[in-house]
């Protein structure tokens, strides 16, 4: 449960009985989601409940994401560091393309998966885990990204697509599109606003999700500071032993311009007196 729109549709037809009542839900939180998200989590957490349907959180570290990385960064001895998809330029300045990408794994998949097998199932650690399925994990994965539903990796665990393969009241009566399920949304719950689940300092935000973090002053300083950090120059430290770091090879940056955030120009085409004959933003990336 990313308190998204897929999600948050999946928690809402659950409790409404369009779907079947739910054991439970899994909110990964990776310390760093916009306030609206936490705020729209809380009324999640409190309506679900009214169904008796429990909204549990987990978390990969108790910093953060966002805490862990600056960590990291800004110690002489820094260890392992958390990777964002950063954007990547040359030392020269060229773009050179994206870094890999394992915050949704460690920060997302692996705290769910862990509460699930510990907590639901009463898998002890280091024990054989079943054979055979016994969870269902539904995900809210809708016909426009239908090519993301893969099946679990885990044998004790049944990945299923309600959105996709289960038939339900759908407008076309097959399947749903995100489109769809925000039209359910307002029509049914017309007094919340479903933000899109994305951490502050996700590079794939699109201009029109930046200029929605410059508006609250605290976030965009949070971001500004971390896209300045995460190019610190890392052939100037050394580890405890008084060896050299590998030089940084490539410089690192939130935007895909491969700019310093704070001096990216992110006015739409309206805003620079240009038409626009659609809002052609990107609904994100980060796979949950």
């Amino acid at each position: 449960f990313g308190a998204g729109v897929q999600s948050t549709a999946l928690l809402l037809m659950s409790a409404s009985g369009l779907l079947p009542k739910l054991d439970g839900a899994i909110f990964a939180d990776v310390g760093n989601e916009p306030a609206t998200v936490y705020n729209h989590l809380d009324w999640c957490i409190e309506y679900a409940k009214k169904f008796g349907i429990p909204v549990h959180i987990v978390k990969g570290t108790e910093d953060g994401l966002r805490l862990d990385v600056l960590n990291n960064v800004t110690k002489a001895d820094g260890g392992r560091a958390p990777v964002l998809p950063y954007f990547t330029a040359t030392l020269e300045g060229q773009p050179s393309g994206m870094s890999m990408r394992h915050c949704t794994v460690d920060y997302k998949i692996k705290p769910l998966m862990k509460f699930v097998k510990r907590e639901v199932l009463g898998i002890k650690k280091y024990a054989r885990s079943p054979k055979e399925p016994l969870v269902k994990q539904w995900i809210g994965i809708s016909q426009d990204e239908a090519t993301r539903a893969k099946p679990s990796r885990e044998p004790w665990s049944e990945h299923v697509f309600p959105f996709l393969n289960w038939g339900i009241d759908s407008p076309d009566g097959k399947v749903w599109r995100r489109y769809q399920i925000i039209n359910w949304l307002e029509e049914n719950f017309p007094e919340i606003e479903t933000p899109r689940s994305a951490c502050i300092v996700c590079p794939f935000h699109s201009n029109k999700e930046w200029r929605k973090i410059k508006e609250n002053p605290e976030e965009w300083a949070q971001a500004v500071a971390f896209d300045k950090a995460v190019r610190v120059d890392h052939r100037k430290r050394t580890r405890k032993d008084g060896t050299p770091y590998k030089p940084m090879l490539q410089k690192r940056y939130l935007h895909k311009s491969c700019k310093p955030l704070d001096e990216v120009d992110l006015r739409s085409d309206e805003d620079k007196g240009q038409g626009s004959l659609w809002d052609n933003e990107c609904e994100g990336m980060c796979g949950m």
